[in-house]
Formats: C-alpha cells, sequence, structure tokens
C-alpha cells in the first residue's frame, strides 16, 4: 500500500479527526460540518493525486524548495484560504487546521502500519504537498486580506467623516484623509500622534470618555465645537469599543461628522419661529411668551408693567413712492432705534408690518412711562436717511399697564391696541394711556 491510496482509502477517518480538531478552533465553532470537511476533502483528494504522479529529481527539489509553479486554475487550498478570511480565521487559526491535518494523516499511518519506513518517500513527498497547500491556502489568504484593507482604506478615505482609530491610551493606529486633512497630519507620523493631546484645547474630556469606553463596552456619542486657522465647525462625533479575542476591549473606533450646516440651519429654523426675519426682533409668538413671563413676574413682586404698541405714521407712502427695499431699510432703522431706546430687561418686537411694541418692566411710577413714550415719539420722528434720500415719518403709540389696564395677556394687548387706535385719532406723533381714554370720550 502506498500513501496516496493509504489516504483515499481512510479518508473519513482523516477527516473526522480534522473536524474534532477543527471544532476546538474559536472561529471555527458557529460553522457545521460540510463547511469544515469540504476544502479539507479537496485538499486531500489533491495530495493522493499529487503522490501518484511521477516525479523528476529536479521536480523533487524545486518542491522541497518551494519553488513550485503556482496551479493554472484556483487550487482547493486557494479556495481554502479565500473561505476562511470570509468566516473570520486568524492567520495563526488557518495554520493550525493545516498542522491538524498532517497529524491526522500521519497518527493514522503510524497505528495502521506500525513501521512507516517503506513509505518513508511517501512520507517526504506528503509533507511538501502539505507545506505547498499551506503555502497556496496562506498566499491565498494574505492576498484577500490586503484586499480587503485596501477596499476598507479607500471607503474611510473617499468619506467626508473624520474616521480614525485608538489604542486605550490615545495613540493613533489609523486616520483616513479626512482627519489628517484637518488636524494637518502627514500619514506618516499618524501613528506617532495622540489623540488626546490633539484635541487637548477643544475636548478636554474626550481622554476620560474613551476610557469609559474601554471600560465599559459602551458606545459614547458626543460634540464638540473647535476653531482652527480661523475657521469654526461643529463636530458630532462616537466612540465605539473593538472588542479583543479575550472579551476585552482593545481600541476605541471613532468617527466624527461636521454638522455645522445642519446646525446653522437649525438655528436659523429656530430663529424664524421665534425672530422676525427682517429686524431679528421677536416676533408675535415669542412677544407673547416674554409678556406671558414677564405678568408673572410683575404679579410676584408687585411691580408694574407697561405694554406699548407702536404704529408708523406714514410708512405706506415711504414704501409705495421709494418701493419695498427702501422701506425695508427704513423698518430695520427703525428697529435699531427703539432697542437702543429701552433697557436690557426690556422686550422689543415687531408684529409684523409697520407694528412694533414694547414691553416696559418693574415700572415704579405712571410718569416714568410718559416720560420713556414721549422720548420715543421724538427719537421716530428724527429724519431717516435711506440710500434713496432722507424720509421723516412719526409714530403713535398705545400705553396699557398691568394690572389696573388688563390682568389677562389678551386684555392687556387689546386695550394697548385700543390706545394707540386713539393716538392716531387725536393727530398722529403722539401717545394714549389706556387708562386716560375714559375721560377723553
Amino acid at each position: 500500500m502506498n500513501l496516496s491510496s493509504f489516504i483515499l482509502a481512510n479518508i473519513e477517518t482523516i477527516l473526522d479527526e480534522w473536524e474534532r480538531f477543527a471544532q476546538t478552533v474559536p472561529a471555527a465553532q458557529g460553522l457545521n460540518t460540510a463547511s469544515l470537511r469540504d476544502h479539507a476533502r479537496g485538499i486531500l483528494e489533491t495530495i493522493a493525486a499529487d503522490l501518484i504522479c511521477p516525479q523528476s529529481p529536479e521536480q523533487q527539489a524545486a518542491k522541497a524548495a518551494g519553488l513550485v509553479p503556482p496551479p493554472p486554475s484556483q487550487s482547493k487550498a486557494e479556495m481554502h484560504g479565500l473561505a476562511r478570511v470570509a468566516e473570520g480565521f486568524s492567520v495563526s487559526e488557518a495554520m493550525s487546521e493545516y498542522r491538524a491535518l498532517r497529524a491526522s494523516v500521519l497518527g493514522l499511518l503510524f497505528l495502521a502500519l506500525g513501521r512507516p519506513e517503506p513509505l518513508l518517500e511517501d512520507m517526504t513527498r506528503f509533507n511538501e504537498a502539505i507545506d505547498q497547500s499551506l503555502t497556496e491556502s496562506l498566499a491565498r489568504y494574505t492576498a484577500q486580506k490586503d484586499y480587503q484593507a485596501r477596499l476598507f482604506d479607500a471607503l474611510l478615505s473617499s468619506s467626508p467623516d473624520l474616521n480614525y482609530i485608538i489604542d486605550p491610551g490615545g495613540r493613533l493606529l489609523y486616520a483616513n484623509q479626512a482627519f489628517t486633512s484637518v488636524f494637518h497630519l502627514e500619514p506618516a507620523k499618524v501613528t506617532r500622534t495622540c489623540l488626546f493631546a490633539l484635541l487637548a484645547p477643544f475636548a478636554p474630556d474626550i481622554e476620560v470618555q474613551a476610557r469609559a469606553v474601554v471600560a465599559s463596552g459602551i458606545t459614547h456619542r458626543g460634540e464638540l465645537q473647535f476653531t482652527m486657522a480661523g475657521t469654526s465647525a461643529v463636530y458630532e462625533y462616537l466612540l465605539v469599543p473593538v472588542p479583543d479575542p479575550q472579551g476585552g476591549y482593545s481600541a476605541v473606533a471613532g468617527t466624527a461628522r461636521d454638522v455645522t450646516e445642519r446646525k446653522a440651519a437649525e438655528e436659523k429654523a429656530r430663529r424664524g419661529a421665534d425672530f422676525d426675519y427682517l429686524t431679528d426682533l421677536p416676533n408675535r409668538n415669542l412677544f407673547r411668551e416674554r409678556l406671558a413671563h414677564e405678568m408673572k413676574h410683575a404679579k410676584r413682586t408687585g411691580r408694574a408693567l407697561a405694554l406699548l404698541f407702536i404704529d408708523l405714521d406714514g410708512f405706506k407712502a415711504v414704501n409705495d413712492t421709494l418701493g419695498h427695499a427702501a422701506g425695508d431699510h427704513l423698518l430695520r432703522q427703525v428697529a435699531e432705534r427703539i432697542a437702543r431706546s429701552v433697557r436690557e430687561t426690556d422686550t422689543v418686537a415687531r408684529l409684523g408690518g409697520d407694528e412694533f411694541t414694547v414691553t416696559l418692566t418693574d415700572m415704579t411710577a405712571p410718569a416714568a412711562v410718559a416720560s420713556f413714550c414721549a422720548k420715543l415719539v421724538a427719537e421716530l420722528a428724527r429724519p431717516f436717511t435711506l440710500e434713496q434720500g432722507v424720509v421723516t415719518i412719526s409714530a403713535s403709540l398705545g400705553i396699557s399697564v398691568y394690572p389696573q389696564d388688563g390682568d389677562s395677556l389678551d386684555d392687556l394687548v387689546r386695550n394697548a391696541d385700543t390706545a394707540m387706535y386713539a393716538a392716531k385719532n387725536a393727530g398722529r406723533n403722539c401717545c394714549r394711556f389706556f387708562a386716560d381714554l375714559g375721560h377723553e370720550h
């Protein structure tokens, strides 16, 4: 009996031994019997076929030196290497399978024959064939791993997101092109860079967060803002734990996305809901919200609150004769003059068109309100300089006071509006208190 016929005659027994060993490999424990035996059977059959082929001294020397030319088509060993990459085997795990295959064949051979001396030449050729198969498998395994690494790097390098991997001490193990570009790092120096030191001016807590991720295995989400070379940016970032074979975590994979434009859009939308687009003053919604708050404050403190309704006299004529651009410019200047006239604790709002409001808080006497209103009427009567020329308008003011002119928000607003129309009817360019209207009628 030669070794080739021995292998073919005992192939199922050899594969049983192989399978028992393979099931001890961590990466193989989820594989079924067919997956474990398929490539091994093909490898054994290929070796058996090789053993019965004549071999010249030159071929033997070449094989012993590992100089066998590559097969014309994909061999079973190469298929094995590809499969093991896909199944998550490490190099050492893939190599250990070949050691087990060799031990299975030779162990059964010794048990069957007792004295293997007559098959020494076959055994030598068998070992060379196993080594050749291992070489082919590892070559394919390595080529596939390199290919996957290139794909991985190409994928991450093409991403605008900042992708990186650090060890528990913060040393960069990998950084994509977007990351190196933002921080002006030379790719060759990436692995000599500490992320914690790099981000210390912008995110001093990043070290604590990364160490917590390694200790707990829980992903951390965060947001940071930094300014570099005069450019400010906002990033949302993830710190993801990378598991190791021992069940712990040996690294942290990070990704950071520039959300500056999104944040600006969100802020614009938020301001659009609460602020007037033209003057940047609080709009009707925010005016009512703040007025309700100030009324509660006035009720707690016992201090009076005055609400002013302001309507511009002559604005429509400016808008119609000089155009909407001139009208918008005029409204912005009016808003600026009113805002400059009040205290920081007061609120100026634009309700729409040429209507403005002022909420005066902590007013101690009606005379102080009257004095302020007279000054504001005079301020708005001064000429305004526009690109189209100098224009003059005036303003009519109506004033209601909390709590005597209304203890609800709607009553206070309605009464200030009524007082404003009274000012217009009185000749404009003046102010009227709601409390005085009963004496006028």
